[in-house]
């Protein structure tokens, strides 16, 4: 079946997830593969991208916190929120108040109800609104609740501070530049943007696509398989699970092989004794039902 699983890529600046994609698929000479979460052609930092049968991963690694190296400019406001945007307003003479945005941070902690970009993929009658503003239309972001697990002053100049964000999938690290440009009374826009960690993986574990390139062909796997890619609990089935798993019967007592400790409703990755992937199940007993399939995958 070819190459299955997650392949992690240090993004450089200047390019869309999308080329980083179709790079990877280039090298790896793969027919299927998809990032995990975009990064702006500005932003730089770990990509996760699904390769074959990997694409199918993505809901069952939402659970995993993103953490960012941020920059943030106070000199002006964007109509992006970012440096790549026209700008709309100019501040002269910024002194940030680092205290004061301090404060803010602190305010701003846990469960928020954070404004999106008004270019964001956020759709509206089906259509992203960053389209819908290239093409004039007046359409506002929805808001939308998010979570910010820790915040870090890294260094501050006068017009500029730099801030690692640990955050929820889907927060806006814009939408934080401009709202805390807001509060201290300048502009808000990201000048740089950097992504550490996501989907449970760091940056320390990403290869740049030079380095994805030499490795290919060097004959090195760079490709982490299904079961590994991801960071759920994992149990074992006999051979007579493995054949009812594919055939998709809901799952047996009987065919577990290993103990497990979890509450009802969570996911459980499902492997053969070989450790390949069967499935990812959700744990609901009842009689001699053990569970039941959420997303089937197929061993090679």
């Amino acid at each position: 079946m070819g190459k299955q699983g997650v392949v992690l890529i240090d993004k450089p600046i200047g390019i869309t997830s999308r080329k980083v994609v179709d790079r990877v698929i280039k090298s790896l000479k793969v027919k299927r593969a998809g990032h995990f979460g975009s990064l702006d052609p500005f932003a730089t930092g770990l990509l996760c991208i699904g390769i074959g049968q990997g694409t199918k991963l993505l809901p069952f690694m939402h659970a995993h916190q993103k953490e960012y190296i941020a920059t943030v400019g106070f000199d002006m406001t964007t109509d992006t929120d970012d440096i790549t945007g026209n700008p709309l307003e100019r501040f002269n003479n910024v002194a940030v108040d680092r205290e004061a945005a301090l404060s803010w941070f602190n305010e701003n902690m846990g469960w928020i109800n954070q404004v999106p970009p008004r270019y964001c993929a956020q759709k509206y009658q089906g259509k992203p609104l960053y389209k819908l503003t290239r093409a004039n239309m007046d359409v506002q972001p929805r808001e939308k609740q998010v979570y910010i697990e820790e915040v870090e002053v890294l260094d501050s100049g006068n017009d500029w501070m730099e801030v690692r964000i640990v955050c929820s999938r889907g927060t806006y690290i814009r939408s934080i530049a401009r709202d805390l440009g807001t509060s201290l009374g300048h502009g808000g826009y990201l000048r740089e943007l950097r992504r550490l960690r996501s989907e449970g993986f760091g940056i320390g574990e990403a290869l740049t696509l030079d380095e994805l390139d030499g490795k290919v062909e060097g004959g090195d796997d760079v490709v982490i398989p299904l079961s590994k890619a991801l960071h759920i609990p994992k149990a074992r089935v006999i051979p007579l699970g493995q054949k009812g798993i594919l055939e998709g019967s809901p799952i047996q007592f009987s065919w577990i092989m290993d103990e497990l400790e979890i509450s009802e409703g969570n996911y459980v990755a499902m492997t053969n004794s070989d450790g390949q992937l069967l499935c990812v199940a959700r744990y609901q007993p009842s009689g001699g039902i053990w569970g039941y399939i959420e997303r089937g995958f197929r061993p090679d």
